[in-house]
């Protein structure tokens, strides 16, 4: 429920629902008109709007009310307690039905993605890469790896956008497959439209400008390529392609070559059972590792939350190798679906990003491949196979949740002594820049809160609001690599920042003005 219409039609159904409560005399023919007010603006939501699911019980009630309230008025029967047990039960069930109805709407809404502020247009295009030389875990045959990009593009002005997930059942396997709801649930994803052009032309070059840097994402575990489209889209409209890498079988659902498809299924993680007392268990491990009184209590408390979890660590290394493999291939330029990017984009100079479990791949990916050049990660626990050594050479940026939220009760307005991955940051030999956002729980650095709300209350997300927060995602790492992919000045990072606006925390080593440190190393327990 988002347009005005939907919220005028809402409202009459409300007042039609109300009415019919009311004395029938005075009110029964105001509750009938009311009603069939709200059945036409149902029939031409359907017809003119879009029609989807969340407004299926609010369209219910507006069918049932007007034969309730013609009934009412046409056939009136003695005030008997047959007559009023079957009214209360009528009040009873219509108000949960109308809660359920206004619920809905307002926690999957069609919402206007905000734009990209770029001076490009955003095209884009799909492949699914083989790797003849790995299986995959799950279906013993060779390894698909399904890979998104988003580019600088020449959009006409007649050019229709995509939509916002721009693989529609794909958002609808994520929300549907983790709430319990069927797939058509979601079908109106497709009309809600992004700010990306398939297959649009790739931007002309400029003089003095260079080829477009390139960047290659990471999506989280359980999640799908396309959760940071706005942040893809924001990058590419500002001069990057951006590449992002499907992991199937470790992600929601994700569509494959010849009609075949894979879900989540992480065999070989060889995952504990996450038991209510196992979940609250690390959950106190994390409050003490962040509130730790020293730097030594802080990296015991991490040891043994990582130890806890040690099948992230060791399965981090099939997402390197699916990520070495799509370097690779754009290196030799051998994927047929990119072969107009080529010309335009400079693979040298390549920066490496993720979200959480992606995150992690891109720590892994800077520490051990040259080819990185710069790279973030965005709030996830940096899991691999490091044995806690983490000299970092090239540029890198950690961005956190709000350590607060994990603490009860919560409070804000100061970051916690620690951040889940300060051994990143205390190791950096190179630049090292870290960032929290307050009020920001981990699925804050994703698209999910605008597309379904409902799930902040029910703990999914902080209380950050998702356009700042947002905000905050887009100017942050465009900055960073800006700075270090393209030689821009970017003072955006030259700043440290304590409580300003959204951000909880800003600092940085290793950089020049402002740093922390100029050795490259803090003091042991500071």
């Amino acid at each position: 429920m988002t347009g005005p219409f939907e919220f005028i039609v809402y409202g009459i159904l409300l007042i039609a629902l109300v009415l019919s409560f009311l004395p029938k005399k005075q009110f029964g023919q105001a509750a009938f008109i009311a009603s069939g007010l709200a059945f036409a603006g149902f029939v031409a939501v359907s017809t003119f709007g879009t029609p989807r699911g969340p407004l299926v019980p609010g369209a219910l009630l507006a069918l049932i009310l007007p034969f309730v309230t013609f009934f009412r008025m046409e056939y009136p029967k003695p005030n008997n307690w047959r007559r009023k047990t079957l009214f209360g039960g009528y009040i009873v069930l219509t108000s949960l039905l109308a809660a359920v109805a206004v619920i809905l709407p307002l926690s999957f809404p069609v919402f206007e993605p905000p734009a990209p502020s770029g001076q490009y247009g955003v095209g884009y295009t799909r492949t699914v890469l083989t790797d003849d030389e790995r299986l995959d875990i799950v279906t013993g045959t060779a390894r698909e790896l399904p890979v998104q990009v988003w580019y600088p593009a020449t959009v006409g002005a007649d050019a229709t956008p995509l939509p916002f997930v721009p693989d529609v059942d794909q958002g609808g396997h994520l929300m549907g497959d983790n709430l319990g709801l069927p797939l058509e649930f979601f079908d109106y994803l497709a009309d809600m439209k992004g700010h990306s052009y398939g297959n649009a032309p790739v931007a002309p070059l400029t003089a003095g400008r260079g080829r477009f840097p390139v960047l290659v994402f990471n999506h989280g575990f359980g999640s799908i390529g396309a959760q940071n489209v706005l942040l893809m889209e924001h990058l590419a409209s500002h001069g990057y392609v951006v590449f992002s890498i499907e992991h199937p079988h470790q992600n929601a659902w994700v569509r494959l070559n010849a009609g075949k498809s894979a879900s989540f299924n992480p065999v070989g993680f060889q995952f504990d059972e996450l038991t209510p007392e196992k979940t609250a268990e690390l959950e106190a491990i994390l409050v003490r590792l962040v509130t730790a009184p020293d730097y030594a209590a802080h990296l015991q408390e991490l040891q043994t939350f990582m130890k806890a979890q040690e099948s992230f660590a060791t399965g981090l290394k099939l997402w390197l190798d699916d990520t070495d493999f799509v370097l690779d291939r754009l290196q030799a330029e051998t994927i047929g679906a990119f072969d107009p990017l080529y010309a335009s984009m400079d693979v040298a100079n390549l920066g490496v990003f993720g979200m959480s479990y992606g995150g992690a791949a891109a720590g892994m990916l800077c520490l051990e491949d040259a080819r990185c050049k710069a790279g973030i990660n965005m709030d996830g626990m940096q899991f691999g196979e490091h044995d806690m050594k983490f000299a970092l050479k090239s540029p890198f940026m950690l961005m956190n949740s709000d350590g607060n939220l994990f603490l009860e009760p919560p409070h804000s307005g100061k970051a916690t002594k620690f951040k889940v991955n300060e051994f990143v940051y205390r190791q950096a030999v190179g630049p090292i820049y870290s960032l929290t956002v307050a009020d920001a729980k981990h699925m804050n650095y994703s698209d999910f809160a605008f597309l379904m709300p409902v799930a902040q209350h029910l703990g999914m997300f902080g209380p950050v609001d998702a356009r700042a927060m947002n905000d905050v995602m887009n100017d942050y790492v465009l900055a960073f690599f800006d700075r270090y992919l393209k030689g821009e000045g970017a003072p955006l990072l030259d700043r440290t920042v304590a409580g300003e606006g959204a951000i909880l925390e800003f600092t940085h080593r290793n950089v020049g003005e402002g740093t922390l440190a100029q050795s490259g190393q803090l003091k042991e327990g500071e």
